[in-house]
């Protein structure tokens, strides 16, 4: 899907609203990070169920960036995907402390 001189990226987003919410917090949280992306794919959809109703999304982006325009860090994606907030519901193991 990207350009040959492109950069390809995976990112999580979650939300406690809907699946396209969580789409775009990914899509935001990507921006931040790395500048705009040109495309994306959606992976996965997960989520949580409470009392019979869904009341967590999570879903896995892959992003195509053509250009990097900020370069590439090491860390954690969920803090900028739920504003600070771990996800130590979805995934216990990614329940980093700051």
């Amino acid at each position: 899907m990207g350009s040959a001189a492109g950069i390809e990226r995976q990112i999580i987003g979650t939300s406690n609203v809907s699946v396209d919410d969580a789409i775009e917090r990914g899509l935001t949280a990507a921006h931040i990070k790395y500048g705009a992306p040109t495309w994306f794919n959606v992976g996965n959809v997960r989520g949580i169920i409470d009392n019979g109703r869904v009341s967590h999304y999570e879903v896995t982006l892959e992003l195509g960036f053509d250009t990097a325009e900020k370069a590439p860090e090491a860390g954690d994606y969920f803090r900028s995907a739920c504003r600070g907030k771990p996800l130590h519901r979805m995934r216990p193991s990614l329940d980093v402390r700051y």
